[in-house]
């Protein structure tokens, strides 16, 4: 069984919100916009559940309206969970048996089998506590009554849910009380006699190095004192073990050890954190292995954490290889490069509350797909964790803007703006990607007929809620607007002499700076660009024009941010 959709409904900062996985889903958005809470909600109700009169809920994890708002006062929590074929017959005729005695199973009219819980989570003002309820549901959500005791307990067999966090410190998860080395330490099979010869040559071999020592038979006799001060019957009562005779203690307190660049052996809680975290993945990689449940489902947060990226995107084939479903959070762009659009669910904390956006199937075509993953994986997967695209033509435009949003004091990391080339890729195709993540963009162009194949290109409604254009040509060229507003200048340093000469307009006029601009060679386009950069941060908000800025000032808007400025 996999989990086909989650519906969680007033649990911490979602209102209301429903997801659907894959057999991998990847959870991706900003910090607070419910990636945690949705693999919590999922930890709390498949890992809890069937627990007896044990609130797996605390107070704080209700959704609070407001400040002034009591956990007592406030709708109840609920989660619905649904188990679900993808095409009939997915399910084993020995599970579909067992589900149907228990008397919750449900046949959708294409023959998929379905399993629907719901937990809910309430303040009972009668008797001044909270209440949780386990229901299983109807394909109509309606509730089935009447169901055995055993249900619940039995249903739990049926489902296997890990959570890996993304502090994975080896210290605790190779610990005797780690769950996932704790099966191996228990794997000896002695017999009795087996067990009785390794004691004895421990014994044996402790004798020796007590021996070898003889500060360890003056320490011991004079612990004996204790004697005259304790009265303990019996004789002999000081001993050094250097070694434990007792198998199982031994066996125990086992580590795990992996070698330096040196050679040396250190116990895995000994080295870096992000060797740490990979030896827990991977003992949790093997330990599923030896797993025999019916349905394995792994809730993991953030994969990549503590490693380098060329690390992230090696690990990603062994979280990929983990049997059973995975639902995964990261902020790894480089994770982002290596796993398929179509297993993203991308979160954002909208002004309607928590949304979920993906891309349907069917919204890209596969030389699309081909071009954006290329695009991801050679660009940067961080695009995908942005508020608002700024799609410009290249990388002078790429120069210039992120020098004019510097000049006018304007973050655009802290604002979750991404300046996006589209000059190698499809723009179409970026805007699309965009409209299905929920990301918003704002895209420039010249004006001039590539230009006007570009607003083409975006085959769609192109404005803002504000009904303003959202492909907009603002200027015949970028090296023609700079050179306009100040920039001839910095330009010139790139124009030969001789180019220069050829201009025989009068200085001054429109016409002659649209020659200068044209003199300058394709090749220095995007040096001068560059420099042109530097000059405006130098400049600061005086050297950025009323253009610039009006467009700065709409993506900044369209990210969400609040500060406006006055175009000059």
């Amino acid at each position: 069984m996999r989990v086909a959709k989650i519906c969680i409904r007033n649990f911490r900062g979602i209102r209301h919100l429903d997801l659907a996985f894959d057999e991998t889903t990847v959870l991706i958005g900003e910090n607070n916009s419910g990636k945690t809470s949705v693999l919590d909600a999922l930890r709390l109700c498949l890992s809890e559940f069937g627990s007896g009169r044990r609130i797996v809920f605390d107070p704080l994890d209700f959704h609070l309206p407001d400040e002034s708002s009591d956990p007592s006062g406030v709708d109840p929590i609920g989660i619905e969970i649904t188990f679900a074929e993808r095409v009939s017959g997915e399910w084993s005729e020995s599970l579909i048996g067992e589900l149907s005695r228990l008397e919750i199973l449900q046949i959708d009219d294409d023959g998929r089998n379905h399993i629907i819980l719901r937990i809910t989570c309430e303040f009972d003002s009668s008797i001044r506590e909270f209440v949780q309820h386990w229901r299983f549901l109807n394909l109509e959500r309606d509730e089935l009554t009447r169901l055995p005791d055993r249900t619940i307990s039995r249903f739990k067999e049926k489902v296997l849910y890990f959570h890996l966090p993304a502090l994975r410190a080896a210290r605790k998860h190779f610990s005797e009380y780690g769950p996932f080395w704790k099966p191996f330490l228990k794997g000896a099979q002695l017999s009795s006699d087996e067990q009785s010869k390794i004691e004895q040559q421990l014994t044996n071999l402790n004798g020796l190095i007590v021996a070898s020592n003889s500060s360890f038979e003056d320490a011991c006799r004079g612990l004996e004192e204790l004697q005259k001060i304790i009265q303990i019957s019996s004789t002999n009562i000081v001993s050094v073990e250097a070694i434990s005779g007792n198998i199982s203690e031994i066996i125990a307190n086992a580590q795990l050890h992996i070698k330096t660049s040196t050679d040396a052996k250190l116990p895995v809680d000994r080295h870096g954190e992000g060797v740490q975290s990979i030896a827990v993945l991977l003992l949790f990689s093997v330990f599923l292995n030896m797993e025999q449940g019916t349905s394995t489902i792994v809730g993991m947060e953030e994969p990549e954490a503590h490693l380098h990226p060329s690390a992230t995107r090696a690990l990603w084939q062994v979280v990929e290889n983990l049997p059973g479903q995975k639902i995964i959070s990261t902020h790894s762009g480089d994770l982002l490069a290596e796993i398929e659009l179509s297993q993203i669910r991308r979160l954002a904390d909208t002004s309607s509350g928590v949304q979920c956006y993906q891309i349907p199937k069917g919204t890209l075509s596969s030389e699309d797909q081909r071009k954006f993953k290329h695009y991801v994986r050679q660009e940067r997967g961080s695009l995908l964790f942005a508020r608002c695209w700024l799609l410009v033509e290249g990388e002078s435009e790429s120069w210039v803007f992120r020098a004019a949003a510097k000049a006018i004091e304007l973050d655009m990391h802290r604002e979750g703006i991404e300046v996006v080339e589209y000059r190698h890729t499809s723009v179409g195709m970026l805007v699309k990607v965009a409209d299905a993540l929920g990301i918003a963009w704002y895209c420039v162009a010249d004006n001039d007929r590539q230009g006007k194949t570009t607003k083409r290109s975006i085959e769609q409604d192109q404005r803002d809620e504000n009904g303003e254009d959202r492909c907009v040509l603002p200027y015949k060229s970028l090296e023609h607007h700079l050179i306009s507003e100040g920039y001839r200048d910095v330009y010139q340093q790139f124009i030969s002499n001789q180019n220069l000469d050829k201009i025989k307009e009068r200085r001054g006029t429109p016409e002659y700076l649209s020659a200068f601009a044209e003199a300058l060679p394709n090749k220095k386009k995007t040096q001068a660009a560059s420099a042109a950069a530097a000059a405006m941060i130098e400049r600061r908000a005086e050297g950025v024009s009323a253009v610039i800025q009006r467009i700065l000032e709409r993506t900044f808007a369209l990210a969400g941010g609040a500060k406006q400025w006055q175009s000059k």
